[in-house]
């Protein structure tokens, strides 16, 4: 009898309590878009999308695609891309390309 009650109190205190902010790796975006340089010269690949792979002790963080054959990124400790076949991507700052929407997380927060 007093089941119905608990069950709604329970959803309620859950609906009132904060966005869950969970990303893969504290304080980076777990995804980043970069373009690829093309060796023809013809064309980039635009919108490529890299994910956390993984996280080293030194700091550093390692993007890849989900491509066949992965293409890399490294983020450093301090934020800078490291990533010579990106045309848009290598030596920027990785919280530039948060604040330009080319990195994010992919929960909802």
């Amino acid at each position: 009898m007093l089941r119905l009650p608990a069950v709604a109190l329970a959803l309620t205190l859950t609906a009132l309590l904060p966005n869950a902010r969970a990303g893969i790796i504290n304080d980076l975006p777990d995804a980043v878009v970069c373009s690829v340089k093309d060796p023809t010269g013809r064309l980039a690949w635009e919108e490529l999308v890299f994910f956390v792979s993984a996280h080293m002790r030194d700091g550093d963080t390692l993007y890849k695609t989900l491509t066949s054959g992965p293409v890399i990124l490294i983020v450093a400790a301090d934020g800078t891309i490291d990533a010579p076949n990106l045309t848009d991507c290598d030596g920027r700052n990785i919280f530039d390309l948060v604040a330009a929407g080319r990195a994010f997380a992919l929960t909802r927060r």
